[in-house]
């Protein structure tokens, strides 16, 4: 997969700019502030269905402007490809190859890998992190898992309405939901287990030739559910019974105290919690390899590479990681930001792009 242009309209800084880019490697390079992280932000939004900054459509429209627009053109196996999103007077429209289709459409048809220095979150943060980070992940490989988390937020919130509200509440609805509930869960889990398995093997590699054998990583699936369970049936009849046992609890505690929105991901380096004990290069490390990691599932599933997105990420690197990563470029199409040029001048086959005040010239 290859990202060839990017079309931006009064997209925060930018006014209007077109952007071409090589099948190599792509640096924008320029001061703070001036709009590199920007292009990184509107390339992702693809992958990921919404901004990694949060926020509002309205906060990302160019001052004293009624709305915006962001197109990519990319090739893929079958074919080229355009993406397009628009928001203007407060609607949204997506397209893809010019015909207006839904979120759950758009998501999976261009794959690409962000990876800032803030993703050490993944690592020291909390949970949640660290289930964005699969859901974000999965997301891209199966429709069938996006369609499963918006049941999932459906539910949930459901549920815990229900619980909320003034006793005596109906306890024929809540097991309902229970059952329902069940079904939705051991799906998810089933996509996640099965995707951390082959994570964990690239993690390995990775943390291994990262610290030159020297260190060894593991990754735990933490959750409600036993690790010797390995059949969907088996999954659902456990947390069928789990939801039954919880109903007295949760009855009292206003919530829904169990489930795969309360599921988190144990790092370990040397058999020691990362979180806790690891260095911050050791954390790096296993933040990178996680973001390898998933290149690396989606290149297998897909059988074509993502676009990498790397957002000033050497200059939070020592030597020995800034290396590694400069090796990992050969053979994909990354588009990586910095303020200065100088750590890839040593690179075949740069294509440079000075960026300032929101507009971007090609050297």
């Amino acid at each position: 997969m290859i990202l060839t242009k990017i079309e931006l309209v009064n997209f925060r800084l930018t006014e209007r700019e077109c952007i071409s880019f090589s099948d190599g490697v792509n640096l924008l390079y320029g001061k703070n502030a001036q709009g590199k992280t920007n292009v990184l932000e509107a390339i992702y939004f693809f992958a990921r269905g919404r901004s990694f900054r949060g926020g509002k459509d309205s906060d990302i429209v160019r001052f004293g402007e009624q709305g915006y627009s962001v197109k990519i053109e990319f090739t893929r196996d079958d074919g080229e490809h355009t993406l397009e999103y628009r928001y203007y007077d407060g609607q949204r429209q997506r397209l893809c190859n010019d015909v207006k289709v839904p979120i759950k459409e758009m998501i999976g048809k261009f794959n690409a890998v962000f990876f800032c220095p803030d993703h050490l979150s993944i690592i020291k943060d909390e949970p949640s992190e660290r289930r964005e980070f699969l859901n974000i992940a999965l997301s891209q490989l199966y429709g069938e898992y996006v369609a499963l988390l918006a049941d999932h937020k459906k539910l949930l919130a459901g549920k815990n309405a229900l619980l909320k509200s003034e006793e005596p509440f109906d306890i024929a609805l809540l097991r309902a939901y229970n059952a329902q509930f069940a079904e939705v869960s051991a799906k998810i889990w089933m996509y996640r287990r099965e995707y951390i398995e082959k994570l964990e093997k690239s993690v390995q590699n990775t943390i291994c030739e990262i610290s030159g054998g020297r260190e060894k990583a593991k990754i735990f699936y933490k959750s409600d559910i036993p690790a010797e369970k390995s059949q969907l049936g088996d999954v659902i009849t456990y947390y069928r019974e789990l939801f039954s046992e919880y109903e007295r609890r949760e009855s009292a505690a206003k919530m829904s105290l169990c489930g795969v929105q309360r599921d988190d991901l144990l790092f370990m380096i040397n058999d020691r919690d990362a979180r806790q004990f690891a260095s911050q290069g050791q954390q790096r490390s296993i933040a990178l390899a996680l973001k390898i990691g998933e290149g690396e599932i989606i290149t297998a599933e897909k059988g074509e590479s993502p676009v990498y997105l790397f957002d000033d990420v050497l200059g939070e690197l020592d030597e020995d990681r800034k290396n590694y990563v400069l090796s990992r470029t050969v053979g994909r199409q990354m588009i990586l930001t910095a303020c200065e040029k100088g750590d890839y001048l040593n690179l075949e086959e740069v294509k440079m792009i000075a960026v300032e005040g929101g507009k971007y010239r090609e050297e």
